[in-house]
């Protein structure tokens, strides 16, 4: 019957709490096991650069489904997603690849567009997609836009600087002086010609009483035919006397009225001189700050001038953005998985455990860190002595005991095979992996501890992947031991991305009172 040791039962215990935490986890994330629930739809993008599988794909930032495959068709990235069936993805959404901040991983958004559209099937497809500017063409628009701004602080240094320009602002502000002028001189002419006309009367009127007796007579005359006149005429001369009356009043109250007419334009007519004044003056200085401008632009100074003229400047904007893509992919591709994995010995009858750390800088390299718990690390010989009847019989046992042990490897692949060596298990050893059916199953070739007592530790296996995260493994433990420890083994293990493990750190449920 087989017997556990009290540590193999704990051990088991934590196992067992464990997969039940992370389980619980990844449900509530919403993370599927097995085949997921919901429908498949694609979307067929120039380029799917960054985007994994299993990549999350969100509506208004809220996550709805999964990228499940990528492939290649028609020189175009084909994407299939697997959308949750209480979520209608319309014909006229719109697919966008976007990134989670500078350096975050990417993912697929889904724009929604009219809520009356027909809905897109099982096996339908996303037609509209939206593509952002990637950083080469950046630097390629930020060039093409130096260039427009040179060509524009040209145009305007050309037609502004120089003598030419200078002599056409002159010419511009010598007119309006030459309007104001004129406006004055009107003034000016319309007030003499008021004073000349006054004085003529007054002239006028002294050279009566200064004329001849003859006149006197003959103004007598008159007078008498007047008075002859007006004493046949008295009554309409009294009317025509009370119409000129009428008609003085009138001419007076005109009089006045184009007098203030007269003070209340001379006013308004001196502040519209002055304002045409101070705005030619704002026009001169304005042009003379454009022209300013355009010569420093032209020269090279400032920061604008030395973007356009200075080569250097370019170039090293250019190395700028080109060694911040260079991170960002790197960083892109940079991966770190943690694992776990328990195989069970048949023949020593207890577990062996892994913790492991691969640490991926590279899609075809990666560094492999385990610690590992052996049942059957240190082998030791017991001798016992019987004596029966007179006769002494020694009997050797082997006994094992558990250890501690510790691997350390660098690993290289080449298309579906992988080598990698190092520390395995606290000695020296090398290692085959050879990947099938699109890297589900791995069958592994191991050797190590090389002693000529026990002969090298030879272990094969094989593991398959159940999805992206558990895995179950089996195969022959210690093939050509010399001391009797072969064994045949099955086993399970899980292992995390790192953007898992962030993930399923933030999403675990907190214990509240």
């Amino acid at each position: 019957m087989l017997k556990l040791t009290p540590e193999a039962k704990v051990g088991m215990f934590v196992l067992l709490g464990v997969i039940i935490l992370v389980y619980m986890s990844l449900r509530i994330g919403g993370i599927q096991f097995g085949k997921g629930e919901g429908y498949e739809i694609f979307v067929k993008l120039p380029s799917a650069a960054g985007l994994d599988k299993d990549a999350s794909v969100r509506i208004a930032g809220v996550e709805v489904g999964r990228v499940k495959d990528i492939l290649l068709e028609d020189n175009k990235a084909k994407v299939i997603i697997r959308v949750h069936p209480d979520v209608k993805v319309g014909t006229d959404f719109v697919a966008v690849l976007k990134t989670k901040g500078l350096l975050g991983e990417r993912y697929l958004e889904l724009i929604p567009g009219s809520p009356n559209a027909s809905m897109i099937e099982h096996g339908g497809e996303i037609t509209r997609v939206t593509t952002y500017t990637d950083m080469d063409r950046l630097v390629g628009q930020l060039s093409e836009i130096a260039t427009d701004i040179k060509a524009v602080s040209s145009s305007v240094s050309s037609v502004l600087g120089g003598g030419e320009g200078e002599a056409v602002l002159r010419r511009i502000v010598t007119n309006i002086e030459e309007v104001t002028t004129n406006l004055n001189t009107v003034i000016s002419s319309n007030d003499e010609k008021f004073g000349r006309m006054l004085t003529n009367f007054e002239e006028f009127s002294k050279l009566l009483k200064d004329k001849s007796p003859e006149i006197a007579d003959g103004m007598k005359n008159i007078a008498d035919n007047l008075n002859q006149v007006i004493t046949e005429n008295r009554e309409n001369l009294k009317g025509g006397i009370s119409n000129l009356k009428s008609a003085s009043v009138k001419l007076e109250e005109t009089m006045e009225t184009l007098n203030k007419l007269a003070k209340n334009v001379e006013p308004k007519i001196d502040d519209a001189i002055t304002s045409i004044g101070g705005a030619a003056k704002k026009v001169d200085d304005t042009a003379s700050s454009i022209g300013n401008v355009a010569k420093k632009i032209d020269k090279g100074e400032g920061t604008i001038g030395k973007l356009i003229n200075d080569p250097s400047t370019h170039d090293n904007l250019n190395k700028t953005l080109t060694g911040i893509n260079t991170y960002i992919t790197k960083a892109d591709q940079f991966k770190t998985f943690l694992g776990f994995r328990s195989e069970y010995l048949f023949g020593a009858g207890d577990a062996k455990s892994y913790l492991s750390l691969r640490i991926q800088p590279k899609a075809d390299k990666y560094y492999l860190i385990e610690v590992v718990d052996d049942p059957q690390g240190r082998r030791k010989t017991k001798t016992t002595e019987t004596t029966t009847g007179g006769i002494t019989t020694t009997t050797k046992e082997v006994i094992t005991e558990d250890q501690i042990k510790f691997s350390a490897q660098i690993a290289k692949r080449f298309h579906d095979a992988t080598l990698r060596g190092g520390i395995i298990e606290s000695t020296g050893g090398f290692g085959v992996d050879y990947y099938l059916f699109n890297d589900r199953l791995k069958l592994t070739l191991e050797a190590f501890d090389f002693d000529k007592k026990r002969n090298p530790r030879v272990k094969t296996a094989a593991t398959y992947n159940i999805n992206k995260y558990f895995f179950v493994t089996g195969g022959y433990d210690d093939v050509i031991s010399k001391v009797g420890g072969e064994s045949l083994f099955i086993g399970a293990g899980f292992h995390f991305e790192d953007e898992d493990i962030k993930y399923l750190l933030t999403s675990a449920p907190i214990p509240t009172r």
